[in-house]
């Protein structure tokens, strides 16, 4: 296995990305670190605060590594080992690529459920320097490429594309782990993610045909400044993430000045509040309006149509934003904010468990989770979402995650 790249930023008197040892205490600091960076944020967290988690002062820990990048980087590297070797393992014990595709899922679950990552990679990657970042992301392309392989080889073959569409949709299942978590006991987790998995593989994707006219126009701006305001911190706060983003950068893609900018929102976080809510409240107005059209056998169908286009539309954008960016509001802002997301989340619940009554709650919220984490990855992939076909696609995969065959 490969050593962490070395990382030239941050910290008075930083030599390398890696760890000054790799011995358990420093191994335990990975752990407690990848925790609290999962549960607060990168940025939300102290070196102090790690120590504490493993019973050291902020200084001991600088013992072991130079600074609180290059933990993150440890982490995200350690975690990319494990995920890595899973793949030799599999290819080692398998003799078909069916059973090389059992193992490596087989695997990945359980590495998922005891040693989960994925927050940390989905949102904390972008604090890595660039030559970090590619060679992490070089390994994320091998790895879709290998999974699509044995995917493609263990089907009847499909669209243009479709082994790549299936790997990343697979690979998601696992990597929103955190979401899915809920009050799933460990073995009924595994469970679920495996169920959704295997449905995901054998998903028959409709023929390819352009849906070109359902995409909504870019680059149009809104003619009021405050909705330009909103507009602009939208697309950046979704591409390149909260923190990362200046109010001078948000004012500037508004063609309004700073003295406008505040004329209209007293804060940056002001605005990502509003932006937020305009997510929450503009799914839950247009899905209710759905459902009273729809019977209680026609309830999933009626969501998942909705929130399929609205996933590929202007306000899908917003997803990233909400599940990363949430952390930066204060408690009382988020508050609301995620009681809204629930009376969401209940609606999807109670018409999975209409479709398949003989599943709990819990499991119900699993598998909604897991379909809002596979549509997130897929409409942040240019690839992906550029698709022609991708709304029956992501259609058809949405009906299968919600509905898994062999899930009882």
């Amino acid at each position: 296995m490969q050593s962490p790249p070395s990382d030239p930023d941050e910290s008075p008197g930083r030599t390398s990305g890696r760890a000054r040892n790799s011995g358990p205490r420093s191994e335990q600091i990975v752990r407690a670190a990848t925790s609290l960076f999962q549960d607060a944020g990168y940025r939300n967290v102290s070196i102090e605060q790690i120590g504490a988690a493993v019973g050291l002062t902020g200084p001991a820990v600088y013992r072991h590594f130079p600074g609180k990048h290059d933990i993150l980087v440890q982490a995200l590297w350690t975690h990319s080992d494990l995920v890595e070797q899973l793949t030799v393992d599999a290819d080692a014990r398998g003799t078909t690529p069916s059973e090389q595709l059992d193992l490596f899922l087989n695997g990945l679950g359980d590495l998922t459920v005891t040693r989960d990552a994925s927050t940390l990679w989905r949102r904390e990657k972008r604090h890595l320097q660039a030559a970090q970042a590619d060679l992490l992301d070089a390994r994320a392309v091998f790895l879709h490429q290998h999974l699509e392989s044995k995917i493609s080889a263990v089907r009847p073959p499909g669209p243009a594309g479709a082994g790549a569409l299936l790997s990343a949709a697979v690979l998601s299942v696992y990597s929103n782990t955190s979401g899915m978590r809920g009050t799933l006991k460990p073995h009924r987790l595994i469970e679920v993610q495996r169920a959704v998995a295997d449905a995901v593989v054998g998903c028959t994707l409709p023929p390819a045909a352009s849906d070109a006219g359902q995409r909504y126009r870019t680059g149009r701006q809104p003619v009021s400044r405050r909705e330009r305001i909103l507009d602009a911190a939208t697309q950046l706060f979704s591409e390149r993430g909260f923190h990362d983003v200046r109010i001078g950068d948000i004012a500037r893609a508004a063609d309004v000045s700073v003295a406008t900018f505040y004329q209209e929102a007293t804060s940056k976080a002001d605005v990502l509040r509003t932006v937020l809510w305009r997510g929450v409240e503009g799914i839950l107005y247009v899905s209710a309006d759905a459902l009273t059209r729809a019977s209680d056998s026609e309830a999933l169908d009626a969501l998942v149509n909705v929130f399929v286009h609205y996933s590929l539309g202007l306000h899908g954008r917003i997803m990233p934003v909400f599940t990363r960016d949430l952390m930066y509001l204060s408690e009382a802002d988020r508050a609301p904010l995620l009681d809204a997301q629930r009376d969401y989340r209940a609606e999807w619940i109670a018409a999975i468990r209409v479709r398949t009554r003989s599943l709990s709650s819990a499991d119900a919220n699993a598998l909604a989770q897991a379909l809002f984490g596979v549509t997130g990855d897929i409409i942040a992939s240019p690839h992906l979402r550029s698709r022609p076909g991708i709304v029956a696609e992501l259609t058809a995969l949405a009906l299968v995650i919600l509905s898994p065959v062999g899930l009882r």
